[in-house]
Parts: C-alpha cells; structure tokens; sequence
C-alpha cells in the first residue's frame, strides 16, 4: 500500500472511532453549560475531584488487561483462539470489578473520611453516596469496556458509535431530570452516570455472550497479564497528568479554585477529542503497516501530518476560546461568568496534549519490539515531573501553574520515549517541517492574542485563514502533498456536480 493511501486509511479509521469517543464525551461539553451556571464553584470542585479520582481507579479496574487483550485478539487469526482470549480477559475482568467496587462500596465512609479535606467536609454534599455510586460507575464502566474492545478490534464502527451515541444521549436526559426537575444537586450528576453506565451495559451485553465461553485459560490469563501489567504505571501515569493537577490544587489552594480550573481544563477536550480519535486507529494501524517495506516513511509522514492538524486545532481554539465561551445557549452561556477568568489555561492544556500525541506516535518501537518494561520508566519520569512541577508552580501562579506542570510531564515523557524508541526501531522524522510549523504557529498565537486581535472576531479568523497560505507560501508542503490535495479538490467538485 502507498504511503498517501495508507495514511488516508489512518485517518479514515481516526474519524470513524474519533466521532464515537467524541459522542462520548459530548456529554461532558454539553452539560458544561448546565454545570457551571447550576452549581456553584465549591460544589462543582467536588464533583471535579470525586471525577477525578474514578478516572484514576478506571485504570486500576484493567490493569492493562485491556491492552494486552486488544494486541493478541488482534494478531490471533483463529476463532477459538480469539474467543479463549475474550473469554478470559471478560472473567477476570469481572471477578476483580467486583471485588474491588465491593471494597469501595462496604468502606465509602472511611473512603470519604481521608479522600477530602476538613473544608470540603463542611459542604451540604453527600461524600460517602457519592463514594458508593462511583464504586457502581467503575464495576459498569469496566465490564463495558471489553465489548467495545471487540467492536474495536474487529471494525465494526458502526454499532460501536451507536452504543457510545445511546449513553450519551441516557446520560444527558438523566442529568437534566435529575438536575433540573428533581432538583438532586451534584449528587444528581452520580446518580445519572451510574443509570447510564448500567444501561450501556445491559444493551452490549449480547455483544460479549456470543463470543464468551465460560472457561477460564489459565496460560491465556499468564500471556495476557504479563503483557498488560507493564502498561499499568505508564497508563496510570498518563491519567494522572489529567487528574492530579485538581488534587494538588485542591491541596495547596481550595476547592473553589479547582471548581474555575476543572471546566477550563475540560475545554482542552477538543484538542483531547482529536488526540483519541487518533489514538483509537493508531495501535492496529502501526501494528498491520509495520509488515510494509515502506512502513517507516509512512510513520514519518503521519507524525508530521499529525502535528499538522494539531496545530491548526490548537491555533483555532486558542484565538477563539474567549468567544466560543461567551455563547449563549437559551438562558445560559457556554461556561458561566465566574468561570470565564479561567480560559487563559485552555492554550496551555493545548499544548500538553500536542506532546501527548508525539508520545503516542513514539510507542512504535516499544510496541512492536515487545519492551513494554520501559514505559514505566518514562511515565513514571512524567509524572514525577507533573508532581514536582505542581508544588513549585502552584504557590507562584496558581491554577495557571498547574496547567504548565501538565505541559512539563508530557515533554519529559514525549522526549524519554523518543530517545528509546529510535534505539529500538530508528525513524528518521522530518523536523526541518516540524521547526517551521511550530515557529509559524507560535508566531500566529502571539499575534492573535495581542490587545489589537484579540477583542475584533474578524482580525482572528483572517489571521486563522492566512495560516495555511503562509505554511504554502514557505514551501512547507511538498510536490507530492500539492498534487495529493488538488486531486482531492477535483474529485469533490466532481461529486458536488
């Protein structure tokens, strides 16, 4: 396969799985507005670290069972090796969901008691119910996972945005009834999600019967957890670049204060969004084009156009966020007016992802030479930074401190996975390319965000459109890339005709 045809089929497959990620977590931009002018600073701090601390426990639920399961499924070519691995992966994953979320749930009180601070306390919030419920959204979420992993793994999209769709669309109705109608207060966000994830996983229960034999393998279960357990650290690390910035904060500062950083940092999501949507296609993309002659010109080429797309997401939400959170939706704006201060970390959150996707296309090497031992290694690098970042930068700017923490541990990890990978499966990148767009794109913030742009909507959209044009202008694009384009440009006037 060519390069341009190979890369097409990346990002084809990026789109496919990307838009039900992004159904996904539509739930979370639409509620944005309801929460931030609903709940008050302190009380939306509370949800914001109760959150934060399932995302955290999502990926002890797997402990990488996940992705060991993912490759082999993949890589296995007979049906009844593929339903011994599902089988085996789906029990244990059920056996140990269920024991943890019965600890989780007998002990919610002490849970509660050491998880939040004397100040939060005092709050008119249930901790302990909320402590019980988060303990039934990880049990439904975990055993969910494993029958999208099956849609994943054998390219059904389809039914796998359909369910994503179908729990978005639960969840929101729950929230707004619960919220609004039966006024339940934060608690109500809860009570939604655990409705929602248990109702997911009735519907997609069909999905893993007919594929599950129950029988455990115990050789299956030894391949699977010695391949996936290394992906613990470096998964949980990952996550916790997401989420231990509001503990800290929390910790250091207030809760109020992480109730303005948590909306704003969720923001990020649309540079987040994009970065997942890649994710998803990546693992089996690189996996199959790694059996091609020309698989490392096709590598190249896709971080560079990666990077590519990043830069125009990151420089088109940083010149309009201020706008975009202004919007009114009936009686509400996007982000309620005492939000509004915290936008100035949307940019900064950009930027943590942009190194989030370097990471990912780094993992080539560690993947396919099987040396999974490093990544706890780097991770653990990454987020010893993120934490040593936070307590420096905090005290000095604030939230605003925690975002660049964020920035700093995925720089550490994107450079440590670099230097490993190119010892392991040496890919010879196009930085030339790469230098000239990143001077090009930081010059355009810059501008963008000065006093002169900044307040005229029109100045910043003709500043976005020059982008591409000046990136023409310096040649950044090549011949090929030109004629790739052009033929694209003909062929939907055609349709269009």
């Amino acid at each position: 396969m060519s390069i341009t045809a190979s890369v097409k089929k990346l990002f084809q497959h990026s789109a496919v799985y990307g838009m039900g990620h992004i159904l996904n977590r539509l739930i979370t931009f639409l509620l944005i507005p309801l929460y931030t002018n609903t709940f008050a600073k302190d009380e939306l701090g509370v949800y914001t670290l109760v959150f934060s601390y399932i995302a955290i426990l999502t990926i002890i639920y797997s402990y990488g069972l996940d992705t060991a399961f993912f490759r082999f499924y993949i890589l296995e070519d007979s049906p009844r090796g593929r339903r011994r691995i599902f089988s085996t992966a789906f029990i244990t994953i059920i056996i140990t969901s269920t024991l943890f979320s019965l600890g989780i749930y007998f002990f919610r009180s002490p849970v509660a008691a050491h998880l939040f601070s004397a100040d939060i306390h005092q709050l008119s919030v249930n901790l302990p119910l909320m402590v019980a419920l988060s303990a039934g959204i990880l049990f439904f979420d975990s055993l969910t996972l494993m029958p999208f992993l099956i849609l994943r793994a054998e390219e059904k999209p389809m039914p796998f945005i359909f369910f994503k769709f179908l729990n978005v669309v639960i969840n929101f109705i729950c929230n707004i009834v619960l919220i609004i109608w039966l006024n339940k207060g934060v608690e109500g966000i809860f009570i939604a999600n655990i409705i929602s994830s248990a109702a997911t996983l009735l519907l997609m229960l069909p999905i893993a019967v007919r594929r599950l034999k129950f029988a455990f393998h115990w050789p299956t279960f030894k391949m699977l957890f010695a391949f996936g357990i290394p992906y613990l650290p470096s998964t949980l690390s990952v996550n916790l670049m997401d989420t231990i910035d509001k503990i800290v904060l929390e910790h250091l500062d207030s809760v109020s204060v992480v109730g303005l950083y948590g909306p704003n940092a969720k923001l990020g999501m649309f540079m987040a969004l994009f970065i997942t949507a890649f994710r998803f296609a990546w693992h089996p993309f690189f996996l199959s084009t790694s059996k091609q002659e020309n698989a490392k010109a096709i590598f190249t080429k896709v971080f560079t156009y990666l990077l590519l797309a990043c830069s125009f997401v990151f420089l088109f939400f940083s010149l309009f966020i201020d706008d975009i959170v202004r919007l009114r939706i009936g009686h509400f704006s996007l982000l309620g007016q005492e939000f509004w201060e915290g936008t100035v970390v949307v940019p900064i959150i950009f930027l943590a992802y942009i190194f989030y996707a370097a990471y990912l296309n780094f993992i080539i090497g560690i993947y396919l030479e099987k040396k999974t031992k490093y990544l706890p290694f780097i991770t653990g690098a990454g987020i010893l930074g993120n934490v040593i970042g936070l307590y420096a930068l905090i005290p000095a700017f604030g939230y605003v401190g925690a975002a660049w923490a964020r920035v700093f541990a995925y720089i550490i990890m994107a450079t440590a996975l670099y230097f490993v990978g190119q010892r392991l499966y040496p890919i010879r990148y196009e930085w030339g390319r790469v230098l000239k767009m990143t001077l090009l794109v930081a010059l355009f913030f810059f501008v963008g965000r000065s006093a002169v742009f900044m307040p005229s909507i029109p100045l910043k959209a003709l500043l976005f459109l020059v982008y591409p044009l000046v990136l023409w202008g310096l040649r950044f694009f090549e011949k090929s890339e030109i004629s790739a384009m052009r033929q694209l440009l003909v062929r939907g006037r055609s349709e269009a005709g």
